[in-house]
């Protein structure tokens, strides 16, 4: 580690410091994921009564080209 001037003790402890971070990082976003996976998961999805019944219909003539293009 010549560039930046570091001893080989200062290479050695950095390195560590940098991989303990993402170790922690990598931890902290597993604990968000879950925690948003259980949220969407006690979130029901209900139907609206005010929408149309041939409102699937809709959805599915929308990925369709008329023209055959």
């Amino acid at each position: 580690m010549n560039e930046l001037e570091l001893t080989n003790i200062q290479a050695l402890f950095s390195s560590v410091v940098l991989i303990g971070l993402l170790v922690y990082l990598n931890h902290r976003d597993r604990k968000k994921s879950v925690q948003i996976e259980r949220e969407n998961r006690q979130m029901k999805e209900t139907p609206s009564e005010d929408l149309s019944p041939c409102y699937g219909r809709y959805i599915q003539l929308a990925g369709v080209r008329p023209w055959g293009c």
